[in-house]
C-alpha cells in the first residue's frame, strides 16, 4: 500500500511540475541583473559557500536576493540583509520565475518544485566540499537505481540530477576525479571555495552573521589565555549514531585530559549532541551548534580532528595539523557512505582508532611539538587547491557577470 501511495504522489508531483510550473517560466521574462542564492541543506541556511559568495557579490548589486526554507533563519538573516525570501511565498515563487541566475550549494535546491520555476534560468552549483566521497552520479546508489525501472523513472520526473550550467571546482584533479563524473555540466570552472576566503584576511562582523557567538566568543577568550583549542568535527552517519552515543568519546576523560594540558576541544557535530554526563558539564569541551557557520573560527583552531569529513580539506589551507578518528571505518564504508580514493593516500594525518590514541597523538603534536605531516598536508593540498589567495569569491562573481551580460 505504502509503495502505491508513494507512485500516486510522484505521478501527482511531476504532473504539476512538468505540465504546470515549467509552461509557466515561458510566461515570465527574464530580469536580466537578477541573482537569487538557494540557501543549503534542507532548511535552506546561510552557511558556508553560499553564505560568503553572497556576502561578496551583496555589495555589488542591488537585485540579489537570499532564499530561505526555515522562517527561523528568514527572520535572523533579515538582521543583516533586507533582499531576504522565505519559501514558499508569492515573492519567492515570483523570483524564481523571473531570476536569469540561482546560485546553489547542495542538491536540495530542486526540491519543492523549485527545478521547474526555475528551468530557464542559470543554475550555478558551488558545492559544498571535496573529499573522498563518492556522490551523484558517481554513487553506488544511483549506479544501482539506473538498472531498476522505478527508480530511474523516480529520479527523471522529481528531475533528481540536473545539468548545470555552471559547475565550481577547487583543482584540476577534482575537476577530472569528481565532478566530472559526480555531475552534468556545461562548464566547470577551478576558483576554490568562497567560505576558505576567510583564511586570509581579518575577520569582519558580517563573517559572523550566523555563526555560534556564544561559542565563538569563548573561543576568542581561551586563544587570548593561550590554550590549544582542537575542532572536533566529525561527519554524518546516515545509519544514524555518533562518537559519544557510540563509546568512542569518553568526555570525562576527555575534559580531564584538556583540564590538565591547557586544551579545548571544541565539538562540531552534524547533528545535535548533548555534551553533558549524568547531568555534569565540562569545563574544556565547548559544543558549537551544528546548524551554524564555523569557518570564521578555524583560523584559531591548532589542531582539527576528523573521521571522513571534507572539512580536513579546507583545514589544509592553513597548514596546520590534522588528525583522523575512523572508529567505525568498516561500518561507514559498508553502511554509510563509499569512497572514491584510497583513504590513506588521500588524508594527510596519522589514523587513530581509540581515544587513548588520538590522545596519545594530541599530546606528540601539541604538547612535544612533533608535527611530522607538513610534506604530506602540501602534496595534498596542492592536489586539491589550484588558488590559495582567498579570492575565489571574486573568480566566481567575475564568471556571473560574464553570464548577467549576456
Amino acid at each position: 500500500m505504502k509503495i502505491i501511495i508513494r507512485r500516486i504522489s510522484i505521478i501527482i508531483y511531476a504532473i504539476i511540475g512538468w505540465c504546470i510550473l515549467l509552461p509557466l517560466t515561458y510566461l515570465f521574462p527574464k530580469k536580466k541583473d537578477l541573482v537569487v542564492f538557494i540557501g543549503g541543506r534542507k532548511e535552506g541556511l546561510f552557511q558556508g559557500n553560499i553564505k560568503f559568495l553572497y556576502q561578496h557579490l551583496e555589495k555589488k548589486h542591488d537585485n540579489i536576493y537570499f532564499l530561505t526554507y526555515s522562517k527561523n533563519e528568514y527572520q535572523e538573516i533579515k538582521k543583516c540583509y533586507n533582499n531576504v525570501v522565505c519559501y514558499p511565498s508569492v515573492k519567492s515563487v515570483f523570483l524564481l520565475l523571473r531570476c536569469k541566475i540561482a546560485v546553489v550549494d547542495i542538491y536540495e535546491w530542486i526540491k519543492d518544485f523549485r527545478y521547474f520555476l526555475l528551468f530557464r534560468s542559470k543554475i550555478v552549483q558551488l558545492w559544498h566540499g571535496v573529499g573522498f566521497k563518492r556522490i551523484q552520479l558517481d554513487s553506488p546508489s544511483y549506479i544501482d537505481d539506473q538498472k531498476k525501472f522505478f527508480p530511474r523513472m523516480e529520479a527523471k520526473l522529481y528531475a533528481l540530477y540536473p545539468k548545470y550550467d555552471v559547475l565550481i571546482s577547487t583543482s584540476k584533479f577534482y575537476s577530472e576525479q569528481l565532478f566530472s563524473r559526480a555531475f552534468k555540466s556545461n562548464k566547470i570552472i577551478e576558483t576554490g571555495y568562497p567560505r576558505n576566503d576567510v583564511f586570509f584576511r581579518e575577520i569582519t562582523d558580517i563573517d559572523l552573521n550566523q555563526c555560534d557567538l556564544k561559542a565563538y566568543h569563548k573561543i576568542c577568550l581561551f586563544k587570548q589565555e593561550n590554550y590549544k583549542l582542537i575542532l572536533y568535527a566529525p561527519t554524518y552517519r546516515e545509519t544514524g549514531g555518533d562518537p559519544i552515543s557510540s563509546g568512542a568519546i569518553q568526555l570525562k576523560d576527555l575534559n580531564k585530559y584538556a583540564k590538565r594540558n591547557r586544551i579545548v576541544f571544541v565539538f562540531k557535530f552534524h547533528t545535535y549532541t548533548d555534551l553533558t554526563d549524568n547531568q555534569e558539564t565540562f569545563s574544556n569541551i565547548i559544543r558549537y551548534d551544528n546548524e551554524l557557520d564555523i569557518y570564521p573560527a578555524l583560523k584559531m583552531m591548532d589542531l582539527l580532528i576528523t573521521d571522513y569529513s571534507s572539512i580536513y580539506m579546507d583545514y589544509l589551507l592553513l597548514d596546520k595539523p590534522v588528525l583522523y578518528y575512523p572508529y567505525d571505518y568498516e561500518k561507514y564504508i559498508e553502511k554509510d557512505r563509499a569512497i572514491q580514493f584510497d583513504y590513506e593516500w588521500i588524508t594527510a594525518g596519522e589514523k587513530c582508532y581509540s581515544q587513548k590514541e588520538l590522545l596519545e597523538w594530541i599530546t606528540h603534536i601539541l604538547i612535544d611539538g612533533k608535527d611530522t605531516q607538513q610534506a604530506k598536508r602540501s602534496e595534498i593540498c596542492d592536489l586539491a587547491f589550484t588558488y590559495k589567495d582567498g579570492k575565489a569569491s571574486e573568480r566566481i562573481s567575475n564568471e556571473i557577470e560574464k553570464i548577467l551580460m549576456k
